[in-house]
């Protein structure tokens, strides 16, 4: 009977993990290494014989600031050592996890009795949001989706504990805090979302449970550890962490940065993909990045939630005005936890279609709730329910498949940089040869952008394709770009406003043009400036005008 009960959530899992693997086909193949990507190959390149441990602590040794996030940098030794090369081996693995992220969303939403399609809708347009689009993309922005997954798992298992008739909870108590501890030594993105998890689990427990009664102590006191047991990390995290500093300042700009949070709240939530989307999808247009592939596989998610929906949305499962106006509340406040860490950021850009949008996944699940309600507010002017039913059941397969059309479309560019990619070290490869030791070479003649798609924008990723091309890591590189000085005795390159590479002029000391298949030495600044008047006079190449963590405008 139990099994019987549980079918219809079973179709719903499986239909929501199914429908995030279609969304993948228009860029699952095309997607390269981007950024970070090429150092961590690089470095991991001459251990990927000597196993997952040797890796890890090559990692942990080249940037001992991974050890806040231990978990993250053993999926990289484990990721780089299972898959080389082979950057689809990633992006499946990177599919599952974002499938399994949004099954366990659902599982949550279940658990705190959400009502089933509500639940199931809330989850899908989750799932094929664009607001969190790097995540899809980028190997080494796996984390977030793996801290999100381990958080889903521990918030469920906690809620679980919770339960006043729950037989095992000791079981689920503990799954909570490895789950939770997991997450947090992933990344931080979910913090918010873990802080706002056990608030719920106290009220639960408070509201079910008598509180003079044996359980009610037993369930307090899980509530209790699993809280100590996280506190203890994130102290432990705090002390061990060095990349993150507080400044007296921060009350003093405190007026700006609440207003700069309302601005990045209302446009994540209300206009960027949702009032905005008509206007984005021509632009992506304009951009030919909408491909046929893209286009059907948006049209066939659309047909299948629409049909879904329509079959199984009685007008009584439509979310009420009441509940739409709760759910706006509620999307805020989720967009509040997800956005808190970064709140000091005067400069933090959510709504991007860039690298930097990747931290935002978390916020997105306020996106979700809103995007919902505005369209169940839409449809409850209209006075028949049955009408209501089917324009919202249309309406969420439209919503879903623009989504996922926007996703592909973004890939795009995504998929293009990695085929650009290819054609630069291709020509590195025939172009350039028996440079000495410990030289550096510069990279020019191309565009370090396409849309919001990295090809190669600065040191670290420039030098490690470099080396893994060229099978010399001594090598370094960078990309000249408007952020390199051509100073006096040396080039220097900044990246998101910090110092990334100093190369002083020299027998050394390279640059190759790629659009020109020309390589030249550096020898002194007469050189430098030699070389720049005859191929890159305006310092850009001739780029659009970009920026670090968002790319190239395009929408």
């Amino acid at each position: 009977m139990k099994y019987l009960a549980d079918r219809p959530r079973l179709a719903d899992c499986a239909l929501l993990f199914g429908l995030e693997a279609l969304s993948t086909i228009p860029y699952l193949f095309g997607i390269g290494f981007y950024s970070d990507d090429w150092g961590i190959r690089a470095l991991l390149a001459p251990y990927s014989k000597q196993g997952v441990g040797k890796s890890f602590h090559a990692l942990v040794n080249a940037d001992p600031a991974l050890l806040i996030r231990p978990v993250q940098a053993a999926d990289f030794a484990l990721s780089f050592t299972a898959f080389g090369p082979h950057a689809a081996a990633y992006q499946v693995v990177n599919l599952v996890l974002l499938g399994i992220m949004v099954v366990l969303f659902y599982l949550v939403l279940v658990e705190l009795q959400t009502g089933r399609k509500l639940t199931f809708v809330l989850a899908l347009v989750f799932g094929l949001l664009p607001h969190y689009s790097t995540d899809r993309f980028w190997v080494l922005s796996q984390q977030a989706a793996l801290c999100m997954v381990f958080a889903f798992l521990g918030i469920y298992a906690l809620l679980r504990a919770t339960r006043f008739e729950q037989q095992h909870s000791r079981k689920w108590e503990v799954l909570a805090i490895l789950a939770l501890v997991l997450s947090v030594l992933s990344y931080e993105v979910a913090i918010g979302l873990i802080i706002a998890s056990f608030a719920a689990a106290a009220w639960r427990i408070y509201m079910a449970v008598p509180a003079s009664s044996q359980r009610a102590y037993t369930k307090w006191a899980g509530i209790a550890i699993a809280t100590a047991v996280l506190l203890a990390v994130g102290i432990l995290k705090n002390r061990i962490q060095t990349r993150i500093s507080y400044h007296h300042h921060f009350f003093t700009h405190l007026g700006a940065l609440t207003w700069h949070a309302i601005v990045q709240a209302v446009r994540f939530n209300f206009w960027t993909y949702c009032l905005h989307m008509p206007a984005v999808l021509v632009a992506l247009h304009r951009r030919s990045a909408l491909t046929s592939t893209a286009v059907c596989t948006a049209a066939v998610i659309a047909c299948i939630v629409t049909a879904y929906l329509w079959r199984s949305m009685g007008s009584c499962k439509i979310p009420c005005r009441r509940t739409c106006l709760w759910l706006i509340i509620l999307g805020f406040i989720l967009f509040g936890l997800g956005f808190a860490l970064f709140f000091p950021g005067i400069e933090v850009n959510f709504s991007t279609a860039g690298i930097a949008n990747r931290v935002a996944i978390a916020a997105a699940l306020g996106a979700s709730c809103t995007l919902v309600a505005m369209v169940g507010l839409a449809c409850s002017v209209l006075k028949s329910e049955l009408a209501r039913a089917r324009a919202f059941s249309l309406a969420i397969g439209l919503i879903c498949g623009m989504n996922s059309l926007v996703v592909s479309g973004i890939g795009f560019f995504w998929s293009e940089a990695a085929s650009q990619q290819a054609a630069i070290l291709k020509s590195v490869l025939i172009n350039v040869r028996s440079l000495p030791r410990n030289s550096v070479l510069l990279l020019d003649g191309f565009c370090r952008y396409t849309g919001p798609g990295v090809v190669f924008e600065t040191d670290w990723d420039t030098s490690g394709a470099i080396q893994l091309t060229l099978g010399d890591f001594s090598l370094s590189g960078d990309v000249v770009s408007p952020n390199m000085r051509f100073l006096d005795a040396a080039v220097e390159s900044t990246i998101y406003g910090q110092p990334a590479g100093h190369y002083a002029y020299g027998d050394s000391l390279f640059v190759y043009n790629v659009r020109r298949q020309v390589l030249s030495s550096l020898t002194s600044k007469q050189a430098a400036d030699a070389y720049l008047r005859a191929m890159n006079p305006t310092g850009d190449s001739g780029c659009p005008v970009a920026y670090e963590g968002d790319g190239e405008s395009v929408f």
